[in-house]
């Protein structure tokens, strides 16, 4: 694991243009897949494989949403669009943490408030959206679109049943749901229960890292304004599907 994030980290380095705001979107998207890549392989070497599932759900969403942006008529305005949305995000964050600061007693900037207020009713009118109850309310995502559609809609055929592991398979372990606790309150009533449950983490981890590598791999071929070896690209590819494609699933389609 740690190979392919430094090969990715050398790649940002190497790109030409890295001032191009093309080029900085990629490579800011390479490099939040690369740390997402060390923090997976860190809770692994602990045995955390279900707290890892998290962070591989974050490298999928950038992943599917990748794909979506790839395959827009005008991928700068798609860009853009994305963009746009992250900052409406960091705008409404803000606002929150000065309606925080207010509810503990302390000193609030109420310039920046009105301020951040005044941007958000005039510069994201487009992010609005009706609800079933008539109420407008902020889109959830730039696309507006969900995780699901967007694994519905990708071009490989295997996203939907990446979707169904981390979102249905492992829901209760990325929750800390009843579900993945139950088996731990009652273990110690069967016999060999301990080397059964180290067997059952080795397999677990194993297959988080291998879909977190995969994803990786995947989201940096969705990324053409950072350097790559497609040759080496394609060679992790290649020896991961030997291994079976990923946990319950057949080999992942190739890019």
């Amino acid at each position: 694991m740690s190979d392919v994030a430094i090969a990715a980290e050398q790649a940002i380095m190497s790109t030409p243009r890295a001032d191009d705001p093309a080029v900085r979107f990629d490579a800011e998207i390479l490099l939040r897949g690369a740390n997402s890549v060390k923090a997976v392989r860190a809770l692994l070497e602990k045995g955390f494989w279900e707290h890892a599932v998290g962070v591989v759900r974050q490298m999928f969403e950038l992943l599917v949403n990748m794909e979506h942006l790839a395959r827009q008529d005008d991928r700068g305005e798609a860009t853009l669009l994305f963009a746009r949305f992250g900052v409406l995000q960091k705008m409404t964050a803000q606002t929150r943490r000065i309606s925080y600061e207010k509810e503990k007693g302390r000193a609030t900037d109420d310039n920046l408030l009105k301020t951040l207020e005044r941007h958000l009713t005039r510069d994201f009118t487009d992010f609005r959206a009706k609800t079933k109850d008539g109420s407008v309310k902020w889109v959830q995502s730039w696309c507006r679109k969900t995780t699901a559609q967007l694994a519905d809609e990708s071009n490989d055929p295997m996203r939907p049943h990446h979707y169904n592991i981390l979102y249905r398979v492992w829901s209760e372990e990325a929750h800390a749901a009843p579900g993945a606790l139950v088996s731990n309150m009652f273990r110690d009533l069967e016999e060999g229960w301990f080397e059964k449950a180290m067997a059952e983490n080795e397999i677990r981890s194993r297959d988080t890292g291998m879909f977190a590598i995969i994803f990786f791999l995947l989201l940096w071929t969705q990324l053409p304004n950072v350097n790559k070896s497609r040759h080496q690209i394609d060679g992790w590819l290649r020896e991961l599907n030997t291994m079976g494609g990923g946990p319950d699933l057949p080999p992942f389609a190739s890019t």
